[in-house]
This record gives C-alpha cells, sequence and structure tokens, in this order.
C-alpha cells in the first residue's frame, strides 16, 4: 500500500480568529495513525473505498486543495493546522452519509469544519482534468465501449455504445432564491411520483458502470425523455458523423426509439418480449451504476443537507459521479463496495433516509457487496417516466422509420430464434 505524500509548507490568506477569542481546546486526529487501526474490511465501511485508492485520491487532489494553515498572516493555530489528508478524511465520511457533528468530534475539529472541508475536496476534483467525465467522440472510442457490451451480451448485441437513464437526487424544498435564479418554481422541484422534492439527473454509462456523460439540469417534474431530449449530447448525437453507423444508446420505455437510441416495446409479447429481456441485458447496467453511486455515498440517499443551494448540489453530485468513476477505474471492478458503517446506516435512517435492502445490513462475514435486482432504487428511479412536458408527436418523429437499430436486432432475433432464458 502506497504511503500518503508529503505536502509543502504553503503560506496562507487566513487572517486567523477574532483578537481575545477563546480557545476550545481540541486534539486533530493524526489520519495516517488513525488509518493503520483500521482493517480493509473497516476501512472501506467507513471511507467507502480502499485504503490504497484513499492515499491515490489524497495524492492527486492534495495540490488543488488550500492550504492546511500552517503559516497565518496574523496569530498563530491554537489547536494546529488541518491536514489535507484530514480534510479528504472528513469529505468522504461525509459522502458517506455521517453525522457532521460525529465527524468533527473524531477529527478534532469545529462543527462546521466536515462541510467546508467536503467542499474543498469536491472543488479540488473539478479541478483535475484526468477526472473530467466525456462522452467517447472518436469512433474508435465509441467501438471500444460496443465490444465492452457486447461480452454481456448472451446473443452478442454490438450497436451499444452506452446504457442512459435518470434518477431523483434527493433534496429539501428550494428556497425562494435559489427558484428565482434558476427560473422555476418551487413545484417544479416536486416528484409527485417519488413525493420527494429533487433534480432529474441523466446520465450514460459503459459496460463497466463507469459514467460517461452526467447531465443536472432540470427539477424532479422533468420527465426522462424532455430532459434528454434538450441536452447537449442529444444535439450531438443528432449530427450526421458524430456516432460511428449503426451504433446507438441502450434506454428504458421513458425514451423515444430512434437512430441514436434503442428502446423497449411497450406492451410486449412473444418475440417483441424477447427483444426486451435481451435489451434490458444491456439497458440495465445504467441502474446498476447508479445503485453502485447511491449505496457508496449514503449522502445521496437521503435529503441533501439543507441550506446547500441547488446549484453547490449539482457540484456535489457530479464530483461524486467523477469519484465513482476513480474508484472503479482503480479497482478495475466495480465490486470494491462493503456494508455501510452501522452508525452512518442509521444517521441516515434518522433523517429520514431511506432503507436500503442488505446495505445496512451487516452480517459480519466481510462479504463484498454487489448490485443485485433486489437492490434496485425504486424510491429514486422512474421518476421521469410520464409525458406531462411532451407531445405524443415528439416521440413518434422516427415511428415510420425501419431502418433502425432497434429493428435490426428485433429481425436478428426472429431470423435465429432466439429465445430468451427466464
Amino acid at each position: 500500500m502506497s504511503m500518503p505524500p508529503s505536502f509543502g509548507v504553503l503560506t496562507s490568506s487566513n487572517q486567523g480568529r477574532v483578537l481575545g477569542a477563546k480557545t476550545v481546546k481540541r486534539k486533530r486526529l493524526a489520519v495516517e495513525d488513525y488509518c493503520q487501526t483500521l482493517s480493509d474490511k473497516h476501512f472501506r465501511r467507513r471511507y467507502r473505498m480502499g485504503k490504497e485508492i484513499f492515499w491515490n485520491l489524497l495524492h492527486i487532489v492534495g495540490d488543488h486543495l488550500p492550504s492546511t494553515g500552517e503559516i497565518r498572516t496574523n496569530g498563530c493555530v491554537p489547536n494546529g493546522p488541518i491536514s489535507h489528508a484530514a480534510h479528504v478524511s472528513m469529505a468522504l465520511r461525509i459522502a458517506a452519509g455521517a453525522d457532521p457533528l460525529d465527524v468533527a468530534t473524531n477529527h478534532g475539529v469545529s462543527d462546521d469544519q466536515p462541510m467546508v472541508s467536503f467542499w474543498m475536496v469536491i472543488d479540488a476534483i473539478h479541478k483535475l482534468s484526468q477526472m473530467d467525465i466525456q462522452f467517447p467522440t472518436s469512433h474508435e472510442e465509441q467501438e471500444k465501449v460496443a465490444n465492452e457490451f457486447q461480452s454481456n451480451s448472451s446473443i452478442g448485441i454490438s450497436c451499444c455504445v452506452g446504457a442512459i437513464d435518470g434518477i431523483l437526487i434527493w433534496i429539501h424544498k428550494p428556497s425562494d432564491a435559489d427558484c428565482d435564479t434558476l427560473g422555476f418554481g418551487q413545484t417544479k422541484f416536486f416528484c409527485g411520483r417519488k413525493k420527494k422534492f429533487g433534480l432529474n439527473i441523466q446520465a450514460v454509462c459503459d459496460a463497466q458502470r463507469r459514467f460517461l456523460w452526467v447531465d443536472i439540469r432540470y427539477p424532479g417534474t422533468t420527465s426522462d425523455f424532455f430532459a434528454f431530449d434538450q441536452s447537449s449530447l442529444k444535439d450531438k448525437l443528432e449530427q450526421p458523423g458524430f456516432l460511428r453507423s449503426g451504433l446507438c444508446l441502450f434506454g428504458d420505455g421513458a425514451y423515444a426509439n430512434s437512430p441514436y437510441m434503442c428502446s423497449p416495446f411497450r406492451s410486449a409479447t412473444g418475440t417483441q418480449d424477447y427483444f426486451n429481456f435481451f435489451q434490458s441485458q444491456l439497458r440495465i447496467t445504467i441502474e446498476c451504476a447508479f445503485g453502485m453511486l447511491v449505496h457508496r455515498f449514503g449522502i445521496l440517499q437521503k435529503a441533501f443537507p439543507v441550506n446547500v443551494t441547488v446549484s453547490k448540489t449539482n457540484t456535489a453530485v457530479l464530483g461524486l459521479c467523477k469519484l465513482h468513476n476513480f474508484c472503479i477505474q482503480s479497482t478495475n471492478c466495480g465490486d470494491d463496495i462493503v456494508s455501510s458503517d452501522f452508525r452512518d446506516a442509521s444517521n441516515i435512517i434518522m433523517e429520514g433516509g431511506l432503507v436500503l435492502p442488505r446495505i445496512d445490513r451487516y452480517d459480519g462475514s466481510g462479504n463484498r457487496w454487489r448490485y443485485e435486482e433486489e437492490d434496485r432504487l425504486d424510491n429514486l428511479l422512474d421518476g421521469g417516466h410520464h409525458t406531462d412536458d411532451h407531445s405524443d408527436l415528439d416521440r413518434r418523429r422516427y415511428r415510420y422509420c425501419n431502418e433502425l437499430p432497434r429493428q435490426s436486432i428485433y429481425d436478428y432475433i426472429v431470423l435465429n430464434d432466439r429465445r430468451a432464458a427466464r
């Protein structure tokens, strides 16, 4: 395991405390020593990643974090500086769904410092170009994604360049000022299907469940169809030559069938039902990606903290998506999630959050968690499955076009008598 990097002493613009302010005696947590006391299993339960990934993350974000405060232009640091390792430690504990007051006590900092550290790390992540989320633009990259999906298809479907879906990001009722800034009323954020205020996040992932594209622009009442239809990705997909010929996204029934979108048949029977089965083998990958994201970061299992603006929520969620990709790329797999710390799970439930199956029940075996059907996020998925904000004509633009990916796959299934193994 690689050890944490050493960062030099930096000057700070922090002017220190008000003259005459009393010192609250605190003992800073020595993160390096603390990590050595935790087994790999317990470390993963608390930080939602392995030790080596933690230190690698610290190494790449450290240069983009503010000064640790060793030197101030006015006054000293009574309780000692807060190290970069402590900032990353607190940020990950907040992301895991821990109580900020418990995090502050454990790290020997003021009550508001854990959330400050969370935003510091999120901002640092966004400054790293190597963690950017980008949909593949070259045909070679797109074909590589399609080949990975093909290996997951029982009939060798080779035209999937990404799986797409939407999920609700749970928030508290936005303030009037927030609504004025964004141009939406408060009711637009309330998803009636899920009985929650939230944001509609659209995302595309690859076969490894890494996000290739994330868009958070619309409130919770927005349909998945409309959110995607108004996106920059959809505009690119409609440009001739952007996608390699024959490739398309795989989405659920919320999206319309088109040259760049393969969606299931509605009210399917017989061979159409077989098609839906084979199509869902690849499409469900995005549900797995969302499941991993939410199960890894407990802060998404409850309403985002009060007094956090919608724009800052967007920034945080996008940062967590980047961190999700970083964890998968670091392990070359997506099974590095273990059961959450029972105190984090209890805190989430006490705040009215989701009670997720299995992930909140630790059996003592230490087995790593894998996303399965019973872990589906029914409380957050499918909120955009409606047609309230668009007409049926919008969905039928390619209704009479027979040369679509869906029709090609369906013809192959019929011609070769491929049947779903239920």
